[in-house]
Order: C-alpha cells, then sequence, then structure tokens
C-alpha cells in the first residue's frame, strides 16, 4: 500500500519561502535518524492534474544496491493564488480601506470575547493583534491628505486639499493633525524594514481573503473542487494509495472543508482513499470563537474510518489543543458534533511564559505560530514527535 501525503500549507508561507520540499526534507531526516546504514534522497516533479492546475511532487527514496524504493511521496496542493485571485488587483490603498473595514465589522465580536471567553483563552491578545491591524490600515490612509500636504504648492493640489479641508472643516483639529506625523513615520518604517510595504500588502490580503472565506464562502468552492481534482489525479496515477493530509494553520480549515463539507457529501475518492488528517497549529478554537457558526452542519460520514493526529504549542495563541483551557494532555473534543478526536501531540520549544507585559506588547503567542520548524531543515521540529506516532500507529513502517 502507498502512502500519499497531501501537504497543505498555512497562509503566508510562500513569504518564508515554505513548501513541500523542505517539509518532505524534514521528513526525509527523521528517516535517516530512525534507519541506521540507509540513505535517502529526494525527487521532485511538476506534474499537471487539471487544465493550467499543477502540484509539485516530491517523492522520499531509499537508496538500496540494485535498486530504488519509494517510501513516501508528497504531493503539494497550492490554494494561495485561488484565495487571492480576486483581490490582488486592487491597489494598496483600496486593500487597507478593505482591511480597516473588516477589522471594525469584527469589533462587536472582539469586544464580547474580552468579556466572554467560550472556548478561546487568549482573546485579550487577538483584541490587541486586531488592534495593531488598525493602526497599520491607518498609516497608509493617512498617508493620503499628508501627500496632498506636502505638494501643497501645486495649483492642483491646492485645489484638491481646499475641497478636502471645506469637507471635514468640522472635523477636531486633532484628528486634521494626527496624519502629519504619520510620513515620517512611515518612512522611518520603510527604512527600517525595506520590505515592510510587502508584509502589509500581505497581511491586507490574506486577512481580507481569508474573512470572506471564513464569512461568506467565496473561492470556497473552487479551492475544495481543485483539492478535488487533484485527489481524482491520485486515484488514478497511485495505484493502492492512502492519502494522510499534512496541514498547517489555514491549511487545516482547506482539509477540513473538504473531508467535512457544509451541505454535501465528500467526494467517493476522499471516503475511499484518505486515512490520516494531519493538522499542525490548527487555528480551530479561534475561529470557532470568532466565526461562532463555521463548523455547524459539517457532514461526518468520514468520522469513523480516518486517524486525526494534532500537533499543537501552549505558546502558540493560535494552535487548538481541544481541551477548552491551556493545558497539555489528551483532547476532550474534536469538530463540533463530531465523535472523532485527535490524537494530540504537545510541542514546545521554549519553556512556558507567563503572560507578562513585555510578552504580551511583542505579541509572543502569536509569533510562536510560526515556530514549528526552523526556516533551515537541517534543524529539529514538530516533524519529529510526529513521526514518532506514525511509526507507533503503523501508518508508516520503518526498518529496524
Amino acid at each position: 500500500m502507498k502512502n500519499i501525503g497531501i501537504y497543505i500549507s498555512g497562509l503566508g508561507q510562500s513569504f518564508h519561502q515554505e513548501n513541500v520540499l523542505k517539509y518532505a526534507e524534514r521528513f526525509k531526516n527523521e528517516l535517516l535518524f530512525n534507519e541506521r546504514g540507509t540513505s535517502y534522497e529526494l525527487k521532485s516533479e511538476i506534474i499537471t492534474y487539471s487544465g493550467k492546475n499543477t502540484s509539485k511532487v516530491v517523492r522520499v527514496v531509499r537508496q538500496g544496491q540494485e535498486s530504488e524504493e519509494v517510501v513516501y511521496t508528497f504531493y503539494e496542493f497550492e490554494y494561495h493564488e485561488l484565495l487571492t485571485e480576486r483581490f490582488n488587483k486592487r491597489n494598496i490603498l483600496l486593500k487597507n480601506l478593505l482591511l480597516f473595514w473588516l477589522v471594525l465589522k469584527k469589533l462587536p465580536q472582539l469586544l464580547k470575547r474580552v468579556f466572554v471567553h467560550d472556548h478561546y483563552n487568549r482573546p485579550y491578545l487577538t483584541f490587541y493583534a486586531f488592534s495593531i491591524l488598525v493602526l497599520v490600515s491607518l498609516a497608509v490612509l493617512f498617508l493620503i491628505p499628508a501627500s496632498i500636504d506636502m505638494v501643497n504648492d501645486f495649483q492642483v493640489a491646492k485645489k484638491a486639499l481646499a475641497i478636502i479641508e471645506s469637507s471635514t472643516g468640522n472635523l477636531p483639529n486633532y484628528i486634521k493633525e494626527a496624519y502629519k506625523w504619520t510620513v515620517p513615520l512611515t518612512t522611518f518604517v520603510l527604512l527600517v524594514i525595506p520590505e515592510s510595504k510587502t508584509i502589509v500588502t500581505s497581511i491586507a490580503t490574506e486577512f481580507a481573503c481569508a474573512d470572506q472565506y471564513l464569512n461568506d464562502g467565496i473561492q470556497s468552492q473552487l479551492i475544495s473542487g481543485n483539492l478535488d481534482l487533484l485527489v481524482e489525479y491520485i486515484s488514478e496515477n497511485e495505484p493502492e494509495s492512502k492519502i494522510h493530509f499534512h496541514c498547517y494553520s489555514f491549511g487545516c480549515l482547506i482539509a477540513t472543508d473538504y473531508l467535512f463539507p457544509l451541505g454535501t457529501m465528500p467526494s467517493k475518492n476522499a471516503k475511499l482513499l484518505t486515512d490520516v488528517l494531519i493538522t499542525i497549529g490548527n487555528p480551530y478554537e479561534f475561529i470557532n470563537s470568532y466565526y461562532n457558526s463555521y463548523f455547524k452542519n459539517r457532514n461526518l460520514v468520514i468520522e469513523q474510518k480516518i486517524k486525526w493526529l494534532n500537533v499543537y504549542s501552549i505558546s502558540d495563541a493560535l494552535s487548538s489543543n481541544f481541551r477548552n483551557d491551556s493545558t497539555r494532555g489528551e483532547a476532550l473534543n474534536g469538530i463540533r458534533d463530531s465523535l472523532l478526536k485527535p490524537i494530540n501531540l504537545n510541542y514546545e520549544i521554549s519553556p512556558d511564559k507567563s503572560q507578562h507585559f513585555f510578552n504580551f506588547i511583542t505579541m509572543d503567542g502569536i509569533r510562536m505560530h510560526r515556530l514549528y520548524w526552523d526556516t533551515e531543515t537541517n534543524g529539529q521540529s514538530c516533524l519529529r514527535i510526529l513521526f514518532d506516532k506514525m511509526v507507533e500507529l503503523e501508518i508508516i513502517k520503518i526498518d529496524s
């Protein structure tokens, strides 16, 4: 039986150049650590599985004296362009206007969670992080009148400035003055962080598109349909195979929507081929708290036939331990209304930290969300505990 992994990354990972090849490299390293006297190499190719849709395929190959054996194959499901294609053509001003509006729209829910925690135990940090998004969007919006002010020696700019001043004449002076410090501040940020424009644009794009996906289902049908096409390709070209979904962060939601769809049945191939769901840094509890209808009324026909491994960190404010508190241990619940519970695997890279002022201000709990592995592939990662559990459960087999 062939083991096929479908790797689904998180939002923003393309910015850090994370991909299936690096994930497979870490997986290969764990094989090397566990099997003595055996060598492995990676072989990659790009396949086209439907129309213009492509996937990078990475095969982990065991080297023998006379032959080679493929021990694991990873397919990458790339959904980022599908998610953001309607949004990417807009300029940075429109993106930040939308970002500002989306954060304001979520403000009632944010305030509610500060006082009524539900099952999510980091509402203060979330409120603070969303406040930072407001400031980011405002900084760009304030550049508009500031830029007009800088060029007011020109007649066209003078007329534009006069129109703005006449329409805002009743505004308090502190609002009119607020934008004046944004130009030097923004210039300073651009000097200190040269890629800051890219970061701001990326944050605005991904947050806006993720909100539309979660709130309105925009692009969700397209993404699930394309994932279905990739699974169909695997079923036709990898006979006698079982599929393991390897998902990180937002990718966990993509896989959940595919395996436990809303208002429809999972595909025949999903039911026949899916064997394991692996979630790393799963933001389930965050989503369930701030989009509290998202996981209702799911089709759970697959829940009896798959194993679910969940890698989480107490230090990570976005990962879920499925325990309703911030302690380590076995999962107490799973996806809403489902009997399927994950096998929890705790991974930490630092001692437990108290939520003192400095850690709060620096958003330490959110920064920890991207520390399940280093940017280099030769360091330790959460794949060690994941690999060991897969061997223990006989999901994969190795030579002793």
